[in-house]
């Protein structure tokens, strides 16, 4: 698995409530192994009453409150932070300090399942895709239960830059990355 590694940008949700107003900004920050696989994830949750707990399981998990989250650029969770009253989102740095949640993810050896000699990973996503044919390798498993991107690469490979282009593609498209894990 290697040396545990983050990634360079942070990922924002804005939480509405009824009226189309925000109720809260989610900020956060997978925690990857230096293999690419999800080790963790760092969040926290702007609301009118400042820095609280964070939502981040929760929208995975509970998909009333899923319904009501929604990618943010950074921009737009800027803009959700000053109606907020937060004032200017801070930077990200400073955001980083601020992510006080940790929930470590479960983190093993690659599965080798004798499928292929060149290792894939998988993203895990939560929620309902906008479009279902947004991404070529999208597709629902578990019976339903969840939807994911297989994304393979040969050994040596750096396939960082491709799975954060795939998590970033999927937010957009309205799935929220549960983990990211890897086979043989």
């Amino acid at each position: 698995m290697g040396e545990i590694v983050t990634t360079a940008d942070l990922d924002y949700y804005v939480v509405m409530e009824g009226g189309g107003r925000a109720a809260a900004v989610v900020v956060e920050e997978f925690v990857l192994a230096g293999d690419h696989t999800a080790a963790g994830l760092a969040s926290a949750t702007w609301t009118t009453s400042g820095w609280g707990p964070s939502l981040s399981l929760r929208i995975r998990k509970d998909s009333d409150l899923r319904s009501r989250v929604t990618y943010a650029t950074r921009q737009g969770a800027a803009e959700a932070f000053r109606v907020l009253g937060g004032g200017e989102l801070p930077d990200e740095s400073q955001l980083r300090r601020r992510l006080h949640d940790y929930e470590p993810l479960n983190t093993a050896p690659p599965l080798r399942l004798g499928l292929t000699d060149a290792p894939y990973y998988r993203i895990l996503f939560a929620g309902e895709p906008l479009d279902s044919a947004a991404h070529p390798q999208l597709r629902l498993i578990g019976h339903g239960l969840a939807w994911c991107v297989d994304i393979s690469a040969p050994e040596g490979v750096n396939v960082g830059a491709d799975l954060r282009a795939a998590r970033q593609a999927m937010r957009r498209n309205g799935l929220i990355p549960v983990t990211v894990e890897r086979f043989y």
